[in-house]
């Protein structure tokens, strides 16, 4: 522990990001301040009461099935840089790096635990962060994907939500652009005489040596929309463990756009940010903001007692 705190930039603290830090977990309180204040906790006791354990049940092994998924998906993009790592180990760090996930700033912190587990598997720092970099923008542009789905099975009762829609789609084309062509921005990077420049330059060569070779990137593609749909299909599954009725176009355009803003490092691993997306997107189609918000922690719930699988790989590794 005392050596990855060394290494990772989120635990090892400075005094700016300390204050960093304490303004999300700030954000963080206030936010779920706010919806209890604005909630009636009997209601979120009584939904949590008729919970269906089998719906729960599907939910949490599509979770974990959904990180195996993404381990693939991630090796496809390292084997393409020239290296070769064990499926299982990938695995592994995906666990580990989702257990982190928990104590770190953001809801991507443990992609930084995984491109320091991988940067040990193969010597090569700037190939590892390369990786993890690809596999996360290749992931978030297949986001987009998701919501033309969710437009075009219901078009018109999306009307209100088309300007949204389709600038979070150009969003994410514009991610994906940046993979394909990150050798372009590191020939500029070139220019720029400065070691973390040059750090950043490699970096994005990496990138690029892991998308270089088409049937790689459209497979990594294909097994990125899959597990974005996974991610939908927990919450749908959620959803029906509540007894609540949503429909699936709604869900297919809410869910990626409010796991994109939770990846914004305003709070804590999304605490706060995510409940309030949930109560505001999901009371467009009627739910109480008790429900949508148990929606909500009953995901968070199921992720974080999958994620104590890669806190059990780590505490095994010291």
């Amino acid at each position: 522990m005392a050596e990855l705190s060394e290494k990772l930039p989120f635990v090892n603290q400075g005094k700016r990001s300390r204050s960093m830090v304490l303004i999300k977990i700030a954000v963080s309180v206030f936010l779920i301040a706010v919806l209890i204040y604005k909630s009636d906790i009997n209601r979120y006791i009584a939904l949590m009461k008729n919970l269906s354990p089998t719906y729960l049940l599907v939910a949490l092994l599509l979770t974990i099935f959904s990180i195996i998924l993404s381990a693939y998906k991630w090796r496809l993009l390292v084997i393409a840089q020239g290296f070769s790592v064990p499926l299982n180990s990938l695995i592994k760090s995906y666990f580990v790096g989702l257990f982190f996930n928990n104590f770190l700033p953001t809801s991507i912190g443990g992609d930084v635990v995984r491109a320091y587990d991988l940067k040990k598997m193969i010597s090569n720092g700037p190939a590892a962060a390369a990786s993890v970099v690809a596999e996360r923008v290749l992931a978030s542009f297949t986001l987009g994907l998701i919501v033309l789905c969710g437009m075009a099975l219901s078009i018109d009762s999306l009307a209100s939500y088309k300007y949204i829609a389709v600038v979070f789609v150009m969003i994410c084309f514009a991610s994906l652009f940046a993979v394909v062509y990150a050798h372009k921005i590191g020939s500029l990077l070139q220019r720029f005489n400065m070691s973390i420049i040059n750090k950043l330059k490699d970096t994005a060569d990496s990138v690029s040596s892991s998308v270089k070779k088409r049937p790689v990137l459209v497979r990594v593609l294909v097994y990125s929309f899959l597990f974005q749909l996974m991610v939908v299909l927990i919450n749908v599954f959620v959803i029906k463990a509540l007894g609540l009725n949503v429909p699936i176009a709604f869900t297919l355009l809410f869910i990626p756009i409010i796991f994109a803003i939770t990846m914004l490092p305003i709070s804590m691993n999304g605490l706060g940010v995510r409940e309030a997306t949930y109560a505001y997107f999901f009371a467009q189609v009627g739910l109480s903001t008790e429900e949508a918000v148990t929606i909500s922690i009953c995901f968070f719930l199921i992720v974080t007692l999958v994620s104590l699988i890669g806190g059990v790989i780590f505490a095994a590794r010291n």
